[in-house]
């Protein structure tokens, strides 16, 4: 005899392939904007800010810190391949209507992920895009960028 669902139904009609119970309360899934915050808020707090202007922070040794300790943690199942594709794109952007074409593209990338720190990766750097609002600030991304690729390349997938 089944278990009765939520509409009094104790068939087992509602099972997938698997024989599992397709109609499982399941925790809401974080949009991709969410997943960008929650790294935001786990690994750069009030230092956001500085991401994008680290030629001029007098904080510079913190933040390239902050940067470390995102990547070694979020980045280790990103591929350098992948990285490098995004990167490569992002540094031939001169004005930030360029930089902002690439976000589809990450989340492109995170949607065929199946991994959840590397979605968060991607998504940060989605956020991250988002402030951008000069061209000054499309250089400084590059900065920010150029310093993940570096520490990706001690930490992440080999």
């Amino acid at each position: 005899m089944g278990l009765k669902n939520s509409w009094g139904d104790t068939s087992n009609k509602n099972q997938g392939r698997g024989g599992n119970n397709t109609r499982t309360a399941q925790l809401p899934k974080k949009t991709f904007g969410e997943l960008g915050q929650d790294i935001r808020n786990q690994y750069f707090g009030t230092n956001f800010s500085e991401l994008l202007n680290m030629g001029q922070t007098s904080n510079l040794d913190s933040i390239l810190s902050e940067i470390e300790n995102f990547v070694s943690q979020e980045g280790k199942n990103l591929s350098t391949s992948q990285l490098r594709n995004i990167y490569d794109k992002a540094k031939k952007a001169t004005n930030e209507n360029e930089l902002k074409l690439i976000r589809p593209n990450l989340a492109y990338i995170a949607g065929r992920s199946t991994n959840d720190k590397e979605k968060g990766l991607l998504a940060f750097i989605d956020l991250l895009i988002k402030e951008v609002n000069s061209d000054l600030k499309v250089k400084e991304f590059h900065t920010f960028f150029e310093s993940v690729v570096a520490y990706h390349k001690f930490y992440g997938k080999q």
